[in-house]
């Protein structure tokens, strides 16, 4: 008896379309993600492959910026406790009250990009010996680009540098928000070929951060 046959699944088409809903539906999803009660403004699969990245390349340092609630800063020092190793130094231009308190974790205040402050953190990455950068302040893409200046000089090989929101601009949601992330990620490897986009970190199909995973080679 003849079956009928399953019909063929875009999968490029499917992952964008969910992607977008799952974005657009931010009163339900990713704006009402916890980790420990403490709200975490990402998508849960991102999250995941932190975990996996943390567990790879065992950093002894990881440089935040884009506090927010401290909620990221929160999983990722959970992480770290669980692997026993590692420290969290996180940085936005406003401290809101009740953050959550942690030992691994070190707050400062003030522009990412700030001298005053990007210094404070090449002190602390010369005592690490493997840095991790994830960037997730002012999303412009000149901001941007003045971030992966500043840090990604203290990412060390074989640890990643993380440029997240990528996905605005059309890529695929918030078109109306003009060049961001993924405009800065490109103008940033057209002047280096000591970092490389890992595909790899994609593997979990929806991602906020497409192309945003870079390896220092």
């Amino acid at each position: 008896m003849a079956t009928e046959a399953s019909p063929t699944v875009d999968r490029d088409r499917t992952v964008e379309t969910f992607h977008r809903v799952y974005y657009d539906a931010d009163d339900t999803t990713w704006k009402q993600t916890f980790w420990l009660g403490v709200t975490v403004r990402k998508c849960a699969l991102d999250l995941w492959t932190y975990q996996e990245i943390l567990a790879e390349t065992r950093p002894d340092l990881v440089v935040e910026t884009g506090t927010y609630l401290g909620g990221s800063a929160l999983y990722l020092a959970s992480i770290c406790d669980l692997l026993g190793h590692g420290k969290i130094v996180t940085i936005d231009i406003s401290a809101p009250p009740g953050r959550p308190r942690h030992r691994r974790i070190t707050y400062l205040q003030g522009s990412s990009v700030d001298p005053d402050i990007v210094v404070r953190i090449e002190q602390r990455a010369r005592r690490a010996k493997r840095v991790m950068v994830i960037l997730d302040s002012n999303h412009s893409r000149e901001h941007v680009l003045q971030e992966l200046e500043a840090y990604a000089p203290l990412v060390t090989p074989g640890c990643y540098l993380v440029v997240e929101d990528t996905n605005v601009n059309g890529h695929p949601v918030l078109p109306e928000h003009g060049p961001g992330p993924m405009e800065a990620v490109t103008a940033f490897l057209e002047t280096t070929d000591a970092f490389e986009v890992d595909r790899s970190r994609e593997k979990l199909l929806l991602t906020f951060n497409p192309s945003g995973y870079l390896r220092r080679r």
